[in-house]
């Protein structure tokens, strides 16, 4: 059995390919984002022509199998999208200290390569409704994504201490000692301002209790420590 595609329906799969994409790089471009229009067109357009690719381009090697010994599988080319959009999607996420940007667009661009496929394959339905739920989870939903982000930031508190260069995990240690009540839910230990180091911690749920002077005068005069500062959100 063969696609048998010819030029009309080759035409039709890569060019509602390239619209989709662009309804969804567009969204993204208005977002402010660096992976935008062109970006997602191409991408939906090159997951759609290896989706073609898998099955209208080998025809004319396909023949029977006690005559030629050739299996053709349609999904080998197609299936290696996926891992090669990741690379894509990569590029997109950003860090800024502990800040992490992007994920929303190297997802954005995962979908586009899914979409890209379905079209590809002529499984129009699928590539539609991902396309319109897509463009309104990234645009439409984004006030409620904002609005849990606002409540969430209210139960959070990020602490930031400088200490000596030579400072090791044995002060990490001591000041972790220190915040045995309080949940700390992440902890980064790397270089700060000039030759010093730094200690970060992000904590959750008692973003009061890295506002109390006795426990940051307690901190401050760790042994290593130079200057102790807490942001809270609440």
């Amino acid at each position: 059995m063969t696609a048998d595609l010819d030029l009309l329906d080759v035409m039709i799969r890569l060019g509602t390919a390239a619209g989709l994409g662009s309804v969804l790089g567009l969204e993204r471009e208005y977002d402010g984002q660096e992976a935008g229009f062109r970006t997602h067109l191409l991408v939906v357009m090159g997951s759609a022509l290896f989706a073609v690719v898998s099955v209208g381009a080998f025809d004319a090697f396909i023949g029977e199998r006690n005559s030629t010994n050739v299996t053709v599988d349609v999904t080998r080319i197609a299936a290696y999208v996926a891992p090669g959009v990741g690379f894509i999607g990569g590029g997109a996420i950003l860090k800024y200290g502990g800040k992490v940007t992007g994920i929303t667009t190297a997802a954005s661009l995962w979908t586009a390569a899914a979409v890209g496929v379905a079209s590809g394959l002529g499984f129009w339905t699928a590539a539609l409704v991902t396309t319109a739920i897509a463009v309104l989870a990234l645009q439409f939903l984004k006030p409620i994504g904002n609005a849990a982000a606002r409540f969430g930031r209210r139960r959070h508190a990020a602490l930031a201490i400088r200490v000596d260069a030579g400072a090791g995990p044995d002060l990490v240690g001591a000041v972790l000692a220190e915040l045995a009540d309080v949940d700390v839910r992440l902890v980064r230990f790397g270089l700060g301002p000039g030759d010093d180091a730094e200690i970060t911690l992000d904590a959750w749920d008692q973003p009061e209790r890295l506002r109390d002077p006795e426990l940051l005068g307690r901190l401050a005069a760790l042994p290593g420590v130079q200057s102790v500062g807490a942001t809270a959100n609440a």
